[in-house]
């Protein structure tokens, strides 16, 4: 298996040095005029565009460039996420962490299984349909015992009509990323905290698990082995000089590209915020990060990874984020950092956060940018701060015209991999493994997309068929499926010979029974459900 830690461990001083430029190695005008058409930044690019933060007029070409590069490549969706925390009991004594073992003013609360099912209905009844599951490093809640977590979790997802289950924890081996992928995990969350070595030692004592540095670097060969390819990556700003860590983050990203053809799927963007009883968090910090280098950030990071998701979240200001965020990134709008909290209602957790205006008001603010959002259904009910914890789970939410919009996009990508596959054929070979990355995204977006829209007709268009027909729909999914795979398993043999063939002929059996299926479909919706 290849790992990280290997190819970055002589690595560290060049890009100390690529931090410390002072002028740019390329200018940044042609940086900004082929960045958009490369779809990525190599870290030397990257370093060159840090040097901008020293002029204003410079940094704005950076911004507005990945603005447009942004909306160009990621579309006009923003996905919701919301963290439901699991536990606040830890091993590790990280300086700067809320939940630190020797903090003695956090409040330890590790949920139940039936308390987590209260505190998913609630959030569930508020539209959410992206979870994201968060726990330190509790020693009585393990990657085994995490397992139970994460089906309630699906479970509850599936009966509200279907979404995505994140996790952010401890890091386990591959066999518990395999488990908990068959147990209904989607996509996996860590930070690196920092990639600077020594600072990362001096943020995490001695004795502590999480201070197995290599360990976290090759977290992402582990899960990719495991079959988890979704991954979200980051550094939490503020605990080295950010110019370094963000280009690790770049470099880190990069070789994702080169070793998997993976973009990340999302990249975290957390600066240090005070959380209670924690000093190191609270004092001011010669690496602290400002607000115009925050924006400098994410606009290297909409550059370096045009497809990736960056994760605005609540440590920072509704008006900032609102500012900030791009078509394709995911927006944290209800958060609360305690086990059990959306139930208590704000109380102090692992960091200070900021409290954003109601959830609809916030779709209103996107929609009003130019962005739809997706995984924030319509709210079922409001609820009281005094939960009744009798409420039943809300009835699922289906809207048919959602639905047909999406069949429409899936017709679109659909025609999109006729092309690419069209080209194949007359790729010249220094174009090969771009060609590649493409198959691949479309690949992805098959896998995620267009299967959860076949689990959505497959649920609430087949009522009323008679049940040969509704089991030809259920077989077709199940193929479909397999024969992604089969094709993501080709496009390796294809990046190391050259030969198409195979991508060729099976891709255009996808294309064409996908087209048929999408047509019954379409059928389905226009006799038994419009009628």
């Amino acid at each position: 298996m290849a790992r990280f830690s290997d190819e970055f461990a002589g690595g560290q001083a060049r890009i100390e040095a690529l931090a410390e430029l002072s002028r740019p190695l390329t200018p940044i005008r042609a940086l900004l005029e082929n960045a958009p058409k490369s779809g990525f930044l190599s870290t030397e690019d990257a370093a060159s565009l840090i040097t901008a933060r020293r002029d204003a007029s410079a940094r704005a070409e950076v911004e507005a460039a990945a603005k447009r590069a942004r909306a160009q490549r990621a579309g006009n969706v923003v996905e919701f996420i919301i963290p439901v925390y699991l536990t606040s009991f830890c091993q590790n004594d990280c300086l700067y962490c809320g939940y630190r073992k020797s903090n003695p003013v956090a409040e330890r609360v590790r949920l139940s299984l039936d308390s987590l099912a209260q505190e998913l209905d609630l959030i569930l009844s508020w539209g959410h349909r992206q979870i994201e599951l968060v726990l330190s490093d509790d020693p009585e809640l393990g990657a085994r015992e995490l397992i139970p977590y994460v089906e309630l979790t699906r479970r509850k997802l599936e009966e509200a009509g279907g979404g995505v289950v994140a996790l952010c924890s401890p890091v386990y081996e591959e066999t518990d990323y395999r488990r908990l992928r068959a147990a209904g995990l989607d996509w996996v969350v860590e930070w690196q905290e920092t990639y600077h070595q020594p600072h990362f030692d001096r943020w995490h004592t001695p004795g502590s698990p999480k201070r197995h540095y290599e360990a976290r670097l090759d977290l992402w060969d582990t899960t990719i082995a495991a079959g988890l390819k979704q991954i979200g990556m980051g550094v939490l700003l503020g605990l080295y000089d950010w110019r370094f860590d963000v280009l690790a983050v770049i470099e880190h990203g990069n070789y994702l590209r080169r070793t998997y053809g993976i973009e990340p799927h999302a990249i975290g963007i957390p600066r240090l915020k005070p959380a209670r009883g924690v000093l190191a968090s609270q004092k001011p910090s010669r690496f602290a990060v400002s607000d115009d280098d925050f924006r400098l950030i994410v606009s290297l990071y909409h550059l370096a990874f045009p497809h990736s998701r960056l994760f605005f979240n609540t440590r920072e200001s509704y008006e900032l984020n609102l500012s900030l965020v791009a078509g394709g990134d995911l927006f944290t709008v209800d958060c609360e950092t305690l086990p059990g909290g959306y139930l208590r209602k704000h109380l102090p957790g692992q960091f200070s956060i900021h409290y954003y205006p109601p959830r609809r008001e916030v779709v209103e603010a996107l929609r009003q940018r130019g962005f739809a959002s997706r995984y924030l259904a319509e709210e079922k009910e409001r609820h009281a701060d005094g939960l009744d914890l009798e409420h039943a789970a809300p009835a699922p939410s289906f809207s048919i015209d959602d639905w047909a919009r999406q069949h429409d996009e899936i017709l679109e990508r659909v025609t999109s991999f006729e092309r690419d596959l069209a080209d194949l054929e007359s790729m010249p070979p220094e174009k090969r493994r771009e060609a590649a990355l493409s198959l691949r995204r479309i690949i992805e977006f098959f896998q995620s997309t267009a299967i959860e829209h076949c689990r959505l007709a497959e649920k609430y268009l087949t009522a009323g068929l008679p049940e040969p027909q509704r089991q030809a729909l259920v077989q077709y999914h199940e193929r479909f499926g397999m024969d992604l795979d089969k094709f993501e398993r080709q496009i390796v043999s294809y990046e190391l010979s050259g030969d198409p063939t195979v991508l060729l002929t099976l891709g255009a059996r996808i294309c064409r029974e996908f087209r048929d299926h999408l047509a019954s479909e379409t059928r389905i919706e226009s006799t038994h459900i419009r009628a």
